[in-house]
């Protein structure tokens, strides 16, 4: 295994155990209704969707790293932190970057796989951007003239997208194009806290994905 494909999978490992985490909390609010146990879950699902990010860049560094460089404020890729912008950034070089749910493999012949492309409720790109957004409304104190941030309704839409991003992570492929690798790594990613794992599948040629 690469060291960007160690990274990427420690990522995704640690956007599952915030996922936990944040259903700990979450749980903990329902009993108490202690603000501050909401507002941790709310931490730690943004966190996990910043994992997630983190992760997508690891296939696509070289060109990422080259592309912020090129910016004539804040071009030291390192210094990035906020997902949106990571996405945003990443759909500039590779615009089929972002993660795709996938169903589990079937073998078709010795040696050979094929992954079904699913179609259903897993987190999309837009989804992961507007729902980060929302809870970065929540990372600071309330301004007291300011208006009603929506905090249980928040805190009923959490599990949904828990689930999505579950969902999407639990089989997945990404899809990479450098100069030195063209293909896709399909991922493995139990929730159940078993390691993820990495499939490699490298094209002959230029691809197209639908």
């Amino acid at each position: 295994m690469t060291e960007l494909q160690t990274i990427y999978l420690g990522k995704i490992s640690e956007a599952l155990a915030r996922l936990s985490g944040c259903e700990r909390f979450l749980s903990a609010y329902g009993h108490s209704k202690d603000v501050f146990a909401l507002e941790s879950a709310i931490l730690q699902m943004r966190k996990a969707l910043e994992a997630v990010a983190f992760g997508a860049i690891a296939p696509n560094k070289s060109h990422y790293a080259e592309y912020r460089a090129q910016a004539r404020i804040n071009s030291d890729f390192t210094k990035d932190f906020n997902a949106r912008s990571i996405l945003q950034f990443l759909g500039k070089i590779n615009a089929d970057f972002y993660l795709l749910p996938a169903s589990a493999p079937i073998a078709v012949s010795p040696g050979n796989w094929h992954f079904d492309r699913r179609q259903d409720n897993s987190l999309s790109k837009e989804k992961f951007e507007s729902f980060y957004d929302r809870l970065g409304k929540h990372l600071h104190a309330d301004n007291p003239w300011g208006n009603d941030k929506g905090l249980d309704n928040l805190a009923k839409d959490i599990p949904e997208v828990i689930a999505a991003t579950r969902s999407l992570l639990s089989w997945h492929f990404t899809t990479i194009r450098t100069p030195q690798f063209s293909g896709v790594w399909v991922v493995e990613a139990p929730s159940s806290g078993a390691p993820p794992r990495v499939i490699v599948g490298q094209a002959d040629g230029e691809f197209v994905v639908q």
